[in-house]
């Protein structure tokens, strides 16, 4: 908030009602268009936004204990992006899962896969809000309705790496 306050130029901001934990280390300084890898992982990455970041990092530690070894990278600004770094965190993976507190049509979603089909085609699910009107309601309430919360984040996503267990 501090950097959008501080740019000649428009910005835009999406803010979270609730208090939310932070991913970075005290000392943590924003760069326009980087992507942040919070943990490594093996079997499927976890690219994510905003708050949604912390919520992937738990479910990602939800699944290790499942035996899912899953990597989270953050990306704070969706427009300018550091299009070859974030190519570059995706390639070890085969599988890559976007989660967005935002609707799947036109977020992050549909940035990581126009970038991965012209470059490093992969598998790339999208989680977040499908089309449909979204709700007013108590966030926590919301998170569990679009099933964004860690756990039931955790279980969507072993599905989609061991789909049969």
């Amino acid at each position: 908030m501090r950097w959008a306050t501080e740019y000649e130029g428009p910005v835009y901001l999406r803010l979270a009602r609730d208090v939310c934990p932070d991913v970075f280390e005290a000392g943590y300084e924003f760069k326009l268009g980087k992507t942040y890898l919070l943990k490594g992982g093996q079997d499927v990455l976890l690219v994510s936004t905003g708050p949604q970041s912390q919520r992937c990092l738990e479910a990602a530690n939800l699944l290790d204990q499942q035996e899912v070894s899953a990597g989270v990278l953050h990306v704070p600004s969706i427009k300018p992006l550091d299009r070859e770094e974030l190519i570059k965190a995706c390639e070890p993976f085969k599988t890559i899962v976007t989660v967005e507190e935002h609707s799947v049509h036109g977020g992050l979603g549909g940035l990581v896969c126009e970038l991965l089909s012209g470059q490093s085609p992969k598998t790339v699910i999208r989680l977040g809000l499908q089309d449909r009107w979204g709700e007013s309601a108590p966030n926590e309430y919301l998170l569990n309705l679009f099933e964004l919360s860690s756990a039931p984040l955790c279980a969507k996503v072993k599905a989609i790496v061991h789909p049969a267990t």
